[in-house]
């Protein structure tokens, strides 16, 4: 008989669980300025799919700088890969004006 095991984390961590292939996304810029954007990329990114994600869960980098801003995906399937960049594009573009923003995927 197979019996199917559950992972036990400690209870006062107060943080969700991330999947095994999920990592902190890399940050590229003036520290402060960037914390606010992904912030913002957060609460668009969460309002969009219409559930609680931390940004571990679909972004890999933001590198922002005076006239540049560039945000690589974690690699997903197209539907929510595809809401998540018209959130983030939408969000960024609203946020810094007169910047190119490029969107991408990242390779799996």
């Amino acid at each position: 008989m197979q019996y199917r095991t559950i992972p036990i984390r400690s209870a006062g961590s107060g943080e969700r669980p991330l999947p095994a292939l999920v990592r902190a996304p890399q940050l590229e810029g003036e520290a402060g300025r960037t914390r606010f954007l992904l912030g913002e990329l957060e609460q668009a990114v969460n309002a969009e799919l219409g559930a609680s994600l931390p940004a571990a869960a679909w972004l890999r980098t933001l590198r922002v700088d005076e006239d540049e801003a560039v945000l690589t995906l974690a690699p997903m399937q197209p539907h929510p890969g595809l809401d998540i960049a018209q959130a983030a594009f939408a969000t960024l573009r609203r946020l810094l004006r007169d910047t190119d923003i490029y969107v991408a995927a990242a390779a799996h």
